[in-house]
């Protein structure tokens, strides 16, 4: 026990120094270390709360240490003298733990000794459902719960983890359990997920006023945290199920929702959301992104690179006169991300195939692919989406190429 105690002490050495502001006087000495007490339960997740915390808010190093904090308190925590546990602080402590991301063997020996105390009737157990997969035991215990009944320190985390189990079957009730999970916890860690998940439900049930309002509110509180760039990548993804090409009308309302982040943002964003739309075949809705990343002011020549490729590389399919496989042309390859010089590559040996179509009433042979052995997997999809690019762009030359040749 008294190794447990001493690296238990370094941990949260750490943690804590993650928290404090850097110290100018180096050479103040330090005081005298009292001797070290066995830190409860409770005050050993409070230390992790505050890291998670402070991570939400754009502290790297308290994210750092938080995971390193979470691997350390398994041990100390199941090394608790039994009367330890009759303190509801404590089981409280050991539920927030599990669901913070902690190791299940915690809540596991602490029901050896009977129901824990100070919890309702089916928390821990649910909890417990929840972290090992039990997804089903999980919404039997935890949704008849209610998240304001409990206390402030679990409140919280109970309705963002009752909206996740039910997001896929009732999004509505599910984005009032995720307002209810940030009223109950503002500033945390759970008011950040809470708004990330109520971002990405509102993009799949096509709410757009509540797309815009979520991102405004997470840009505006939580753009530093540690997962930001996290949820722009995925907020880029989300919106490429959105189908502009065939409403046109939504477009304008996504780039009003995008004025929530900065230019450089609205770029990095954009040009995802052109990407993404691109290799599921949504042409439309590339040209456009692409388009719109265009027309914001001091982007550079990487940018105009990368820009000018969607657009062109959208426009394959239906360009009848070569002007997309010119612009594919006149791109610097190295200005582009590797995996974009791929789409790149293929773009030009799509576009090419379509150019030199032949015309109606004669045969050619096909050129050979030439996909080169080494080529990524994730590529592979990108490539079959363009060879059908292909197709539908001969297809809809067919009738143009016939009325030229009649007599």
């Amino acid at each position: 026990m008294r190794q447990i105690a001493q690296g238990l002490a370094a941990v949260l050495l750490l943690a804590l120094s993650a928290l404090a502001p850097a110290r100018a006087q180096e050479d103040t000495p330090a005081p005298a270390a009292a001797p070290a007490s066995k830190p409860l339960p409770f005050q050993l997740v409070r230390t992790l709360q505050s890291l998670q915390n402070q991570a939400a808010a754009g502290n790297r190093a308290a994210h750092e240490a938080q995971g390193r904090l979470l691997r350390e308190l398994e041990e100390p925590l199941t090394h608790q003298d039994p009367e330890v546990w009759a303190d509801p602080r404590n089981t409280r402590a050991a539920v927030q733990y599990v669901l913070s991301g902690g190791q299940p063997a915690v809540l596991q020996d602490l029901f050896k000794g009977g129901e824990p105390a100070g919890l309702p009737a089916g928390l821990a157990q649910g909890a417990l459902a929840y972290v090992t997969g039990d997804l089903d035991k999980a919404r039997t215990l935890l949704m008849p719960l209610d998240p304001a009944s409990l206390h402030e320190s679990l409140a919280g985390q109970l309705a963002l983890i009752q909206a996740t189990l039910i997001m896929r079957s009732d999004q509505k009730q599910a984005l009032k359990l995720l307002d209810q999970a940030r009223l109950l916890a503002p500033g945390s860690l759970v008011e950040e997920g809470a708004l990330r998940r109520s971002v990405f439900i509102a993009a799949e049930i096509n709410e757009l006023d509540r797309l815009e309002k979520a991102t405004a509110q997470y840009v505006r509180r939580f753009d530093h945290s540690v997962y930001a760039d996290h949820f722009r990548q995925a907020f880029a993804t989300s919106l490429s199920r959105f189908d502009i090409g065939r409403d046109p009308a939504k477009f304008p309302q996504l780039v009003a929702t995008l004025h929530a982040f900065g230019r450089e943002q609205q770029r990095a964003v954009l040009l995802i959301l052109a990407r993404d739309a691109l290799v599921n075949g949504r042409f439309e809705q590339a040209r456009k992104a692409s388009e719109e990343v265009a027309k914001l002011p001091g982007s550079d020549q990487a940018t105009v690179a990368r820009a000018s490729l969607y657009t062109a590389a959208a426009r394959i399919a239906t360009d009848r006169g070569g002007g997309a496989l010119e612009t594919l042309k006149r791109i610097d390859p190295n200005r582009l991300q590797p995996v974009e010089q791929e789409i790149h590559r293929t773009a030009l040996r799509v576009a090419s195939q379509i150019v030199d179509a032949p015309a109606a009433g004669t045969t050619a042979t096909p050129k050979a692919a030439t996909e080169p052995a080494d080529l990524d997997p994730r590529l592979k999809q990108l490539l079959s989406s363009a060879e059908r690019s292909l197709d539908q762009a001969q297809a809809m030359l067919a009738p143009t190429v016939k009325e030229k040749t009649r007599p």
